[in-house]
């Protein structure tokens, strides 16, 4: 059942046609993603890192930004595929990805938050990604309600006061 819906449902003609006669679901699946997978390519891997790299906050907020990078940081996970043999360089990489990651994104922020950049990474212990975005959409936050009320203030000798 599953093999049908596969074969018929889920692939191209061209390439149904050569999983049709492999007897188990298993050996199906494992033809194609030998195939067809991309992941561990170095030529795609090359490529994220690229977009990676130039990712720049310009005209993003600061939400905008991180999720642009954390969408090319999924992706770049699939096809890096990593496979750790313990829990504790599970532990490890997954600690030097997040600082790696950590870097890009301040890398990428706009000048206006270089005093919360100096900060993050005058850390002895950097933050983590989470806390490092939540400290610099603070900051935007801040900037936008300092300069929000800048604007509301109401000349002493404005059309409503007349």
């Amino acid at each position: 059942m599953v093999m049908s819906w596969l074969l018929w449902n889920s692939m191209v003609p061209e390439i149904s046609d050569t999983c049709m006669f492999l007897p188990t679901t298993k050996e199906m699946w494992e033809a194609v993603e030998k195939t067809y997978s991309k992941v561990g390519d170095a030529a795609q891997i090359y490529e994220i890192k690229t977009k990676i790299a130039a990712t720049k906050q310009g005209g993003h907020s600061v939400t905008e930004y991180a999720n642009l990078l954390k969408i090319l940081w999924q992706e770049m996970d699939y096809y890096q595929g990593f496979q750790m043999k313990c829990s504790t360089d599970t532990a490890l990489m997954k600690r030097f990805v997040e600082k790696e990651r950590i870097y890009e994104f301040v890398a990428g922020q706009n000048r206006v938050f270089d005093l919360v950049r100096v900060q993050v990474l005058g850390k002895e212990d950097l933050p983590s990604l989470d806390e490092t975005i939540a400290a610099i959409r603070s900051e935007e936050s801040r900037r936008g309600v300092m300069v929000e009320s800048q604007s509301v203030r109401v000349q002493p000798w404005s059309q409503e006061m007349l």
